[in-house]
């Protein structure tokens, strides 16, 4: 999963992207370097979180006048903030989306090995948004408590391992355009109604990669087979450390911290609209819920 080059004993500065799905106050507080990904309506450009919020992304979605592509950051990008951050010699810790959904973390390494002078280590989450935004966030947070990489990278290892990442959409025809579903699932599960209920794979060959955790029939539903999937997993009452996410509507999202906060003891519960490395797939009506279970380890 990690790639380093960073000696033992001193805390790094984080640096993460915008698909972790942090919100922007947390960001600041732990003091996070973002590294944008960009989206490209056609020929136009523009850098996530940066030219684009996701408020501003769904906006222009909902006009179904092109449709979206991503693509990661450059080697040039991760450059030029990886010799920013480390000409004083502190340690980088670099933390990014999955290498099975993007090519980001690889570009990342590749920075890396063209700054022969610094201590970089380039971690991939095996996952994306709200559970990768908890991984970056207990990182951060053991950082500034003084904790070396190795120590950190083990305790972001087990946030991947014991929690998980769900999401469920209203509209199919993002995933279909985007290639996810063919178009035989695609019009059956328009016919049906049917809305899937997705997760990212902890092992095998599809590590990192969407894989089914389900199907169901409306979008109340889908908050129901989240609980039931936390609940078996971690069991009602667990302390729960979650970031829900959602599109252009955050209704839903809120019925679903609602029922979490019933359902577990959250130590930690935000909310947040998804970026965009998500919503092109999932489109504006989406839903999803990044967690892992404890309290903060640091």
């Amino acid at each position: 999963m990690a790639t380093q080059s960073t000696p033992p004993g001193r805390p790094p500065v984080i640096v993460t992207d915008v698909a972790c799905d942090i919100p922007s106050a947390l960001m600041t507080q732990y003091n996070l370097h973002v590294v944008p990904l960009k989206i490209l309506f056609g020929d136009e450009t523009y850098r996530s979180g940066v030219d684009m919020t996701p408020e501003q992304f769904y906006a222009r979605l909902a006009r179904h006048d092109v449709h979206p592509t991503t693509s990661q950051p450059t080697v040039a990008d991760f450059v030029e903030l990886y010799r920013k951050l480390s000409a004083d010699g502190t340690p980088i810790l670099s933390i990014h989306l999955s290498e099975g959904l993007s090519g980001t973390v690889n570009v990342a390494r590749q920075a890396a090995k063209e700054i022969t002078n610094a201590s970089i280590t380039v971690h991939d989450s095996t996952t994306l948004t709200g559970h990768m935004g908890i991984q970056v966030l207990t990182a951060a947070r053991a950082a500034q408590a003084g904790y070396a990489i190795d120590q950190i990278i083990k305790l972001m290892q087990n946030d991947f391992q014991q929690g998980d990442m769900l999401f469920t959409v209203d509209d199919l025809s993002y995933l279909h355009r985007g290639g996810r579903i063919g178009s035989v699932r695609y019009q059956i599960g328009q016919v049906l109604n049917i809305k899937p209920v997705v997760t990212v794979a902890k092992t095998g060959e599809k590590l990192g990669t969407y894989i089914p955790a389900g199907r169901v029939r409306s979008m109340p539903k889908a908050i129901d087979a989240f609980i039931e999937h936390m609940v078996q997993q971690i069991g009602a009452g667990s302390k729960l450390r979650a970031i829900t996410v959602y599109g252009d509507d955050p209704k839903l999202a809120a019925q679903l911290n609602a029922q979490l906060a019933q359902k577990f003891d959250c130590v930690f519960l935000e909310m947040v609209p998804t970026a965009p490395v998500l919503g092109v797939h999932v489109g504006p009506s989406a839903l999803g819920i990044g967690y892992a279970p404890g309290d903060w380890p640091v």
